[in-house]
């Protein structure tokens, strides 16, 4: 498990979860049903529905900690429909707007 440390505290981290789980009715809501039990808002949720049956979220979430994004991920792993969950924490451009992102920057 991660060390918490003042450079993982989450005040400037942005983390970006990709899932990849079966194509089923119920599973983006059991999957973003564990953000919200810790209280983070997602910035951007993206669905897409695979030919092979599976289904391909991310789910990019603001100011969470590399040890809550930890713990976060091996709880939407425990969901039966998810075949497997990987996360990338970074750090956040805190000068300004980087171009490429500007769709990140509309979180609150």
């Amino acid at each position: 498990m991660p060390k918490t440390t003042s450079e993982n505290t989450g005040k400037n981290m942005r983390v970006e979860f990709d899932i990849i789980a079966m194509s089923e009715p119920n599973t983006l809501l059991r999957v973003l049903e564990y953000f919200a039990l810790i209280g983070a808002t997602p910035c951007n949720v993206k669905a897409d529905s695979n030919p092979d049956g599976t289904q391909a979220i991310a789910v990019t979430v603001e100011k969470l900690s590399q040890q809550r994004a930890y713990i976060l991920a091996g709880k939407i792993n425990e969901i039966f429909t998810v075949n497997s969950v990987r996360y990338t924490v970074k750090s956040m451009d805190v000068s300004g707007d980087s171009p490429g992102h500007s769709d990140m920057r509309m979180c609150a």
